[in-house]
């Protein structure tokens, strides 16, 4: 009993140890974790985990001390620019991985190779920075750790198209002429004027950005500034420098919001500042006042008036920080949209027309992507092309505006002909119940399947097992072929009624197990169901169709006899018997004495006789009093009588039966008991 406890325990803490140890599905590049929206992606805290990662044996990253635990995301690229943050462990979250690192790659024809930007960490915060990237590209973001660490995380991600990079004064301000968000990657020193600010609750700058923009409508503004390194106190000041025609400089005056909060040294500490529809106050002044938390009120923006925003990071480190914008205002700049048409669709002679629904700018400039007819052009079109290749094509419109900034869109799309009619094969031509249906067609790259078929089935494989478990299964199965947004025609192929499964099953006479010698005939009495033929196979190289044989052993051997049941549709089933064994010889073997005594010999008396069907064996003592009977011929007397030893001395036997070739036999004789 203690040893099944102890295996019992062994085998739960193995299979306990078993499913803690599987590794991530993401721990290799080919089954990398696809993130789908990347424009300002945040997980929440622990959402993510490299627990039980194993390295992928590639080059550790650029910046990396070593390769470590890794494991694998793709994304496709929307903007020139991205930027990964990895939360770990640290003061207020659930997360526990320590020291995280990150690289961007690219991987085509089985060749990685790795996009170097960027790396800063601090605090168990890793952020990392790759430009130039090819919009509608795919990339691959690796995570992993120092030393071998592994754990759970919180990832953010955003791609974007930056906008020119920010003086340190307002005269050299970058223009945005939309709310896309973006990364300022580093922001270091306060230019030739750093009073500009003076006279609101920021009065000189220390590392500073200058922003401004035209309202495009009036309309709500909100926005979040994160700086790259959690530990860098962010202040800002927001300036409404009236219309456009004839707007001002920034000053105290035109000041209509400002933090300045060191939430970085407060308890409890913030990091992150901005303006929001949550909040009520219009200025938070340095220091830690207690109901500061980094946040003022949302604007409200008036159409045509200018705006300026001065970040001005205080901690002196050269860290930059993300900025995203909310609400229903808009800023004024170049409008862009690409429309698309597609004519002869799926066909050799399909051609695309695209046209930009563009306003307010002074250009644009179309990249229609590989394989195009025409690589590039600066109209709103219509512009027709046509692709020389399949595949994936990203089409790309820039519009600029006359102050030099750019709104980008992009749209992707796959470019395929009509997919083949396909050619569905069968592994049967029949199905039984129990047996299992394989339909297949020929894989076609970059298409996904659509399988329909009887009680509701539905598959998206090019191959599909089915296991058959009802006859509802029976009928059409069809499926479509679909690469892009090409369809091929519906295939079909017919399932005839499913066929109820045979029953292999069969009894002898003689019964079995028996003592037979040989030769004996054995008659195999056929009690199958729902089956059309039969195949037997008796054990001894002989085979026989018949419904119900007899078979005659002609050497000794210990046979198994195997009965195939078929249907007319090729249904099988199988029955097997063991252990048919036969003797040499077939005389009567009762010993004429034996010795009950408990001492291992000789304690039993047992009837060898062979090649009867039926039997019955009588012992009598001297009175005539039967004190043993059987009709199993391989029951033993054990020498008592009424569950007690009989005495020493002589008794008498009767045998009668009828053998195998139906012939009655009897059997008479004395034994002597002694102890």
């Amino acid at each position: 009993m203690m040893l099944t406890r102890i295996l019992l325990f062994l085998f739960f803490w193995s299979f306990i140890i078993k499913v803690q140890a599987q590794a991530p599905v993401n721990d290799d590049i080919k089954t990398a974790t696809p993130i789908k929206n990347i424009t300002v992606y945040c997980s929440n805290d622990a959402a993510f985990t490299s627990i039980n990662a194993t390295p992928s044996g590639y080059r550790k990253g650029f910046f990396w001390n070593s390769e470590g635990k890794d494991i694998w995301y793709s994304f496709t690229a929307i903007g020139t620019d991205i930027t990964a943050t990895v939360t770990g462990q640290s003061v207020g979250n659930s997360n526990t991985l320590v020291n995280p690192l990150i690289a961007f790659y690219t991987y085509k024809d089985n060749v990685l190779t790795e996009q170097i930007g960027s790396m800063t960490s601090e605090s168990n915060i890793t952020m990392a920075y790759k430009g130039g990237l090819v919009i509608g590209e795919t990339y691959y973001l690796r995570i992993s750790a120092d030393n071998n660490a592994t754990g759970s995380f919180k990832l953010c991600v955003n791609s974007y198209n930056p906008p020119n990079k920010p003086g340190q004064d307002f005269t050299s301000a970058s223009y945005l002429c939309s709310k896309d968000s973006f990364t300022e990657l580093k922001v270091t020193g306060a230019g030739p004027n750093n009073h500009e600010a003076a006279g609101t609750c920021l009065s000189v700058e220390s590392n500073s950005a200058w922003y401004t923009w035209i309202a495009a409508n009036n309309g709500t503004l909100g926005f979040t500034i994160t700086p790259t390194a959690v530990t860098d106190d962010i202040d800002w000041v927001l300036f409404d420098l009236g219309p456009s025609t004839s707007a001002a400089t920034p000053s105290s005056v035109n000041a209509i919001r400002c933090a300045a909060g060191s939430g970085v040294d407060c308890s409890p500490r913030y990091y992150i500042t901005g303006a929001n529809s949550a909040s009520a106050d219009l200025t938070e002044h340095g220091g830690c006042s207690p109901d500061q938390d980094g946040f003022v009120k949302a604007v409200d923006m008036i159409e045509g008036h200018q705006y300026a925003l001065l970040i001005d990071n205080f901690s002196n480190r050269n860290n930059g920080f993300s900025l995203a914008f909310d609400g229903n205002g808009e800023f004024a700049g170049p409008k862009s949209a690409i429309n698309i048409k597609t004519e002869n669709a799926c066909l050799s002679t399909q051609k695309f027309i695209f046209t930009a629904d563009a306003s307010n700018y002074s250009s644009l400039k179309w990249s229609f992507g590989e394989g195009a007819s025409i690589a590039n052009a600066s109209t709103t079109g219509p512009v027709e092309i046509t692709y020389a290749t399949p595949g994936t094509k990203t089409v790309v419109l820039e519009a600029f505006s006359v102050r030099g900034c750019r709104t980008v869109s992009s749209y992707s799309f796959y470019v395929a002909l009509k997919p083949d009619k396909p050619i569905i094969s069968a592994n049967r031509t029949n199905f039984c119940l129990g047996t299992t249906m394989e339909l297949s067609i020929a894989e076609v790259p970059d298409a996904t399947y659509q399988w329909t078929g009887p009680a509701n089935f539905s598959d998206s494989t090019a191959v599909i097992s089915v296991p058959i478990t009802d006859f509802a299964q029976a009928g059409d199965y069809a499926v479509t072929v679909k690469v892009g947004n090409c369809y091929s025609e519906m295939a079909t192929i017919n399932i005839p009624t499913i066929v109820r499964n045979p029953v292999a099953d069969f009894k002898t006479d003689p019964i079995v197990p028996g003592k037979f010698a040989a030769p004996v005939p054995i008659t195999f009495l056929n009690h199958s169901r729902n089956a059309d033929y039969f195949e037997w196979s008796f054990g001894d190289d002989e085979i026989s169709s018949d419904y119900q044989p007899t078979h005659v052993y002609q050497k000794k051997g210990n046979y198994t006899v195997i009965l195939k049941a078929f249907t007319n549709n090729g249904c099988v089933d199988i029955f097997t018997l063991h252990n048919l064994m036969v003797l040499d010889g077939s005389e009567l073997q009762i010993p004429n004495s034996f010795s009950p005594n408990g001492d291992g010999i000789n304690d039993l008396l047992n009837i060898n006789v062979s090649n009867l069907k039926r039997f019955n064996f009588k012992i009598f003592n001297r009175y005539g009093d039967e004190v043993f009977f059987t009709t199993n011929i391989f029951d033993s007397w054990d020498g008592t009588w009424r569950n007690k030893p009989v005495p020493v001395g002589a008794y008498y036997y009767v045998l009668n039966g009828t053998n195998v070739f139906n012939q009655e036999v009897r059997f008479t004789g004395s034994i002597t008991l002694i102890r």
